[in-house]
């Protein structure tokens, strides 16, 4: 039985300032909250969206080929509305 050779990918290097970017950015993150985009034709994964993200995106899904525009804030979490209960006294 032959065994898979690991498939190693080439990347050029990064420059200082995108990496300070890039790892600000992964900082900044940190205390967000996540949701997931999905395909509304498929239900197939397209991105993960953060609760700062806002406005108008076009994506393609990988699985159905559909291309889609979503206004984000259509698409959030909507959050169940609390009742608070009175006592009555």
């Amino acid at each position: 039985m032959q065994q898979a050779s690991i498939r190693t990918y080439r990347q050029k290097p990064m420059a200082t300032e995108i990496k300070e970017k890039v790892d600000r950015s992964g900082a900044e993150i940190l205390n967000l909250t996540e949701r997931e985009l999905r395909c509304p034709y498929c239900g197939h994964f397209i991105m993960t969206l953060y609760s700062d993200v806002s406005g108008h995106l076009s994506a393609k899904c990988g699985h159905c080929k559909q291309i889609t525009t979503y206004n984000l804030g259509y698409f959030r979490r909507a959050r169940r509305p609390r009742h608070h209960r009175l006592d009555p006294a």
